[in-house]
């Protein structure tokens, strides 16, 4: 019995090579990056004043998801796709698999900046996707953001009291993929 195991094994090694031989190429998406004027305004809308400064405290990325000095991270639980080259995440939204609430599937991305010092800061979470809502899950909450078209990129915000370090985490719901482009952090 065991060495038909070992040549069920060989045979599926052998199959997993052929499909990723043959397999086409996978494109991503076209994407029109969120400018400082959109989310100014979305800024805006959202608390009734401007952004406090043009340039974030922290942005972490796809290809950045780490900050040496500050410990800063992302990372993800089931990520449809980690994508360096495209600079995206690739979201499965998430959806109940069970009758109970712990019984889903997705991915979700979580944050962690263990070193942020005391302060308010805006959390921004930029995403992009064809009919997505993207939820922002923290110490404020639950924030949500919807983004219509795959081609534009909007921002999911909230705002964190932080005494010592601030973690938190993004999940999306929607008919298609969510694709998150950059975790943003801005001092008030």
């Amino acid at each position: 019995m065991l060495a038909n195991e070992y040549r069920l094994d060989i045979e599926f090694e052998r199959l997993q090579a052929e499909a990723l031989q043959t397999k086409s190429s996978v494109h991503s998406p076209v994407i029109i990056e969120l400018d400082d004027v959109r989310l100014d305004a979305l800024i805006e809308q959202a608390f009734g004043k401007p952004r406090p400064t043009r340039s974030p405290l922290q942005s972490l990325t796809p290809r950045h998801p780490y900050d040496e000095s500050s410990k800063a991270r992302i990372d993800s639980y089931h990520p449809g796709r980690w994508d360096t080259e495209s600079d995206l995440v690739y979201m499965s939204p998430i959806v109940q698999t069970g009758p109970s609430s712990g019984e889903w599937d997705g991915t979700v991305i979580y944050a962690s900046l263990p070193n942020l010092g005391a302060g308010l800061y805006l959390v921004s979470g930029v995403f992009s996707g064809y009919d997505t809502t993207m939820s922002l899950h923290g110490p404020w909450g639950i924030t949500t953001a919807y983004n219509a078209v795959t081609s534009t990129t909007t921002s999911v915000l909230a705002t964190a009291t932080v005494k010592k370090g601030l973690f938190f985490s993004l999940n999306c719901k929607g008919t298609g993929l969510g694709y998150l482009s950059a975790i943003e952090i801005y001092p008030m």
